[in-house]
Parts: structure tokens; sequence; C-alpha cells
């Protein structure tokens, strides 16, 4: 039965009133009550069931080698600099990001500060929830807009991967040929430092993400050097002064908690620690990795939790007190983290955009 999902007009053809079957407009919520539609939710029963049986048909998202090698050659033709600046960029910009998601397929597993997952949320009554609002809102019963749903109805904000399109523009705007990624994560930045031409070393302490990681090389037919710890530990076996570039997102505290390995929260549990004797260090190490003329890029974002978290703020300023300037923003429009809730201060973008603060050494 889940294989409706993806056709068109395949849910809304559930509907006893016709005009619906194949409209593309929203239909008004008031029309698809029990009254309205008594049979809706028994048809839906069996589907809801059998994903429930099943997650992976929702939640697991699998390519062959030639898309993902095609997926590679289309991030390798992006064009993302034009007239000696970054192209704008949004979340609809997804070169390379069909091999990120056949590589990954416990992205869903990450849960935020509450310990929710979007895997955690493939229940009866979440997913009833979720396919009710997509008949609503959408023709077609795509099972990305089943999760955008199971997300929206749950209460959650997204898990994102960074773009690999916005890893290329990066690189390839300051010219860098060697890139050191402290947290690399899914692999976004892997995959668009690669495609710039330039060398990458990167740490990531989770076990089932390396593989994904070493998985995703030998589609694209790379090499990369990817250091199986935590930051803090593999940073300071790293030689100073050897690369062009540090570019990262580090983790968001509580934001985002992900399945396996030492996380940096494990043993920095509260926000003044984890800055103290986390984030400091971490940021001040990397800084010294890099050679004279270098850069430093940081996409990070005050946001909002069980408390508000000035983590863009921070990371500025440890910049700042070490002698560094904030030289160029990079925006990807579109994007929205787990939390939902953000810190707005004068001049950040709001909520649903992604910075990366780029900075230089004061006296350059």
């Amino acid at each position: 039965m889940a294989s409706l999902l993806g056709v068109r007009f395949a849910a809304r053809k559930l509907l006893n009133n016709t005009t619906y079957h194949e409209s593309m407009q929203t239909i008004p919520k008031t029309d698809l009550t029990p009254e309205k539609e008594p049979d809706l939710r028994s048809k839906l029963a069996p589907i809801i069931a059998e994903i429930v049986a099943n997650p992976d048909l929702i939640l697991r998202d699998e390519y062959t080698l030639e898309e993902r090698r095609k997926d590679w050659v289309s991030l390798c033709k992006k064009e993302v600099v034009k007239d000696g600046d970054v192209l704008p960029i949004d979340t609809r910009s997804r070169p390379g990001h069909k091999i990120l998601d056949h590589w990954h397929p416990h992205f869903y597993d990450v849960r935020n500060w509450k310990g929710v997952s979007v895997r955690s949320l493939v229940t009866v009554p979440q997913l009833e929830k979720a396919f009710l609002t997509n008949i609503q809102m959408h023709s077609t019963p795509y099972k990305s807009e089943i999760r955008r749903m199971l997300v929206m109805t749950g209460g959650l904000g997204n898990v994102t991967k960074y773009r690999a399109v916005t890893s290329k523009a990066i690189v390839q705007f300051f010219g860098a040929k060697t890139v050191l990624d402290p947290c690399i994560g899914w692999g976004g930045r892997m995959l668009g430092s690669l495609a710039a031409g330039a060398e990458y070393t990167g740490c990531e302490p989770d076990p089932n993400t390396v593989r994904g990681l070493r998985g995703l090389l030998g589609d694209i037919g790379k090499t990369a050097t990817i250091l199986d710890q935590p930051a803090e530990v593999a940073l300071p076996t790293i030689p100073v002064g050897e690369f062009d570039m540090v570019l990262t997102s580090p983790p968001y505290f509580n934001l985002e908690l992900y399945t396996a390995g030492e996380q940096s929260t494990t043993n920095h549990p509260s926000w003044d620690a984890w800055v103290e004797t986390w984030l400091t260090p971490v940021i001040l190490s990397s800084l010294a990795k890099l050679k004279t003329g270098g850069t430093s890029c940081w996409s990070v974002k005050n946001f909002k939790t069980d408390r508000a978290y000035p983590l863009a703020d921070v990371t500025k300023k440890i910049h700042a007190d070490a002698g560094w300037r904030l030289v160029k923003t990079v925006t990807m429009r579109g994007s929205g983290r787990m939390g939902g809730g953000r810190i707005v201060e004068g001049g950040e973008s709001r909520g649903s955009e992604e910075d990366t603060y780029c900075f230089k050494e004061a006296a350059e």
C-alpha cells in the first residue's frame, strides 16, 4: 500500500469527495474531518501500518551508482562564483546531496534536545496527522513531503546537511587549496571542497557517519583524510600552519544529538563549560593550523532550545579576541535546524537562513 508514495493524486483519490481527486489546490481542513470523510482514516490505516512496520519506506533515500556519479558531476559543473562574488544559494540547490542522502541512512535518527528524532515520530498517530496534512496541502504524497509533515506536525525543526554548493563556493571564492574541517558531519563540506579542487582533512567521531563518508569517497573516486576522532583529540596531532582554510559547522551544543561516537556535550554538559573547555580550544587550535593569510569559516547561529544560546556571538568573539576580523558572510536561504527557536539580533539573518562567517587575521 505504501506504493502510493510519489504517485500523483494517489492520496487524494482516497477521498470520497471526487472534486479533489485531481485537484492542485489546497483543500480546506474542514473538508477532511471524519464527518466529511468518514472512510479516509480507515483507508489510510493499512498504509500507515506498513510504514510503521518498515520506517525506511519513508526515511531512506537510495540511489544507483550511476545516479550518484551524475550527482557528483552536477556539483562539479555548478557555477558558484561569478563576477568576483558568491552567487545566491538556497536549500533548493542540492547537487551532491543524492550521494549524502544515500550514504547516511541514520540521518533521521538524530535527536533534538528533548530526545525526539524523526524516526521516533513514525507512529500511527503522527503518521495519520502527517498524511492528513499532506492531503490537505499537496497533490502528491512524496516521501520527502511525508517526512516534512512529520517534522512539522511533530514540532521538530529540520536536521540539516550543510550544502555542498555552499562549501564549493566558499573554497573557490577564497582560492583555498587545502581545507581543514574539525567537525565533518554529513560530508557536504567534504564534497564541496573536493569539487572545488581542494585537498580535504576532517575529524568525525561517529562511526556510522565515518562509514558513510568513506562510501561517499568511493562513489566519486576521490581521496580525503578522515580522522575518526573528536576534534579535541585529533587537532593536536595535526601540524600547525598546514591549511589555507578552516571550514566547519560545530555541534550546536544540545540542539542535535547524534547516534554514536563521543559527542562534545558528553564531557561538557553545561553551556559555559562547553564554550570554555570545548568550543574555545577547538577554534583556537583550528586557527593555529592555518597558513599565514588563511581563512577561518564557521557556520553557526544563535539558537534557542531549553534556553537561548548565543553560539554565533560567542564564535565571533573568540575570533575577535584572537585577533581575527570578519571579512565575509555567506548565507544559505531557506534552511532550518532543529529547535525552531532563534535569538534575533540587529542585522542577523532569519531563522530560515544559515550563515557561514569567514574571518581573516586582523593584521592582514
